[in-house]
């Protein structure tokens, strides 16, 4: 009779156990997902004056990116795959779709785009037939949606979104009459043509519109003078289109009646703030934190780790090697997206936005998160935010 002890079996099975690991291993497949910026992109200079202040945040968000795979390793391990990140950065236009189509001819199915919006708006039109689906992650200009590229994706928010959280919050604090000053800046001009729409919708008054200036000659005081141009009308509150910054930052304080100030200052909507401490989302800054030590996360890192999320879902959950079933599942009602603020989040079918809560906070403090209560819709109640179907119309 064969003596088999228990430590002969192990011998035999630790092997095979191994083996199997090792082949599993072998047999994941290596998946790139592209991601494309621009060089030198002006978006992440750190704009200081002469005090040495900083405007807007330093640092692209890549690092959220990376996040973002990482996050779902795990999942998508399970079902053999291992996502990595190609990153890559180009000086224009013609540069930026040869990247594409370099990527694509690669066997890249998905790419998220850091840029623009007028280059967003560019390669998607010039890139649309090769087959790959691009996601826009940090442009929240609201032509982008209308231009109804069928291959182009919205991680980040719309400036209609954004609007649309501050005039519901508006609306329920009974702040009805609204003092618009806008920029002279292209971006100003979209940003409170967004803010208008919403304000009509919500039935929301705006007293006057006027035009500031940071031009400092005398002829134009009454256009750069914070009293000057707050004056001569009765107001709840004043709206402030700056994607600059640097008028928005004198404001609060400087009005001529003593009033809060919204969107480019004060109350500001935005995808995210480091600030949020409900939902996991203290986990996930701090986890970004680790990819990027030297700031803190913002709205478009946010929205860039969501699009790396979203990608590494669908080919987790996709049940599909075949790019076109993958790119369905992506687009379609079985996708749900955690993005740490409370609701499972997709891609609305007629624009490519994706569905998301949006935070509404000061520089240090989280004040609400849109949409709020009492905002009802006949489908999702995200679809409150932004343009709804009915709304939409491709240009």
């Amino acid at each position: 009779m064969t003596d088999v002890r228990p430590h002969s079996l192990l011998a035999g099975i630790l092997p095979l156990a191994a083996s199997l690991l090792l082949s599993g291993a072998a047999m994941s497949a290596e998946v790139k997902v592209g991601y494309l910026g621009l060089t030198d992109d002006p978006r992440y200079l750190a704009d200081v004056t002469y005090a040495r202040i900083e405007l807007n945040p330093a640092g692209d968000p890549v690092a959220a990116a990376k996040m973002g795979l990482a996050d779902l390793e795990m999942v998508t391990a399970a079902v053999d795959k291992t996502l990595q990140l190609d990153h890559r950065t180009a000086a224009d236009a013609a540069g930026l779709v040869d990247a594409i189509k370099d990527m694509a001819a690669s066997g890249e199915q998905f790419i998220i785009l850091d840029l623009p919006a007028p280059l967003t708006d560019e390669v998607a039109a010039a890139t649309r037939d090769l087959g790959v689906t691009l996601i826009n992650g940090t442009a929240p200009d609201d032509f982008l949606r209308n231009r109804c590229h069928p291959n182009l994706l919205h991680a980040a928010a719309s400036d209609r979104m954004e609007a649309d959280a501050l005039v519901q919050y508006l609306r329920t604090r009974n702040w009805t009459k609204v003092l618009m000053l806008v920029g002279p800046e292209t971006r100003d001009k979209e940003m409170a043509a967004a803010f208008r729409l919403s304000a009509e919708r919500q039935r929301i008054n705006l007293v006057d519109e006027r035009e500031f200036t940071l031009l400092a000659d005398p002829a134009n005081r009454d256009a750069n003078n914070t009293l000057l141009i707050t004056g001569g009308v009765d107001y709840d509150l004043v709206y402030v289109a700056d994607s600059q910054g640097e008028f928005a930052r004198y404001l609060p304080y400087s009005t001529q009646l003593p009033r809060p100030i919204i969107g480019s200052t004060g109350l500001v909507a935005s995808e995210w703030h480091w600030g949020l401490e409900r939902y996991g989302a203290p986990q996930v800054s701090s986890r970004f934190a680790e990819f990027a030590p030297e700031r803190r996360m913002t709205g478009p890192d946010w929205s860039v780790w969501m699009a790396a999320k979203a990608i590494a879902t669908a080919y987790a959950k996709a049940r599909s090697d075949e790019p076109a079933k993958i790119d369905a599942y992506l687009r379609g009602n079985r996708l749900k997206l955690d993005g740490s603020k409370g609701v499972q989040m997709n891609f609305r079918p007629w624009d490519g936005q994706m569905r998301m809560p949006v935070v509404l906070s000061t520089h240090n403090s989280v004040i609400a998160i849109a949409p709020l209560e009492g905002y009802l819709h006949q489908n999702n109640t995200l679809d409150t935010l932004g343009t709804d179907e009915p709304e939409h119309k491709c240009q």
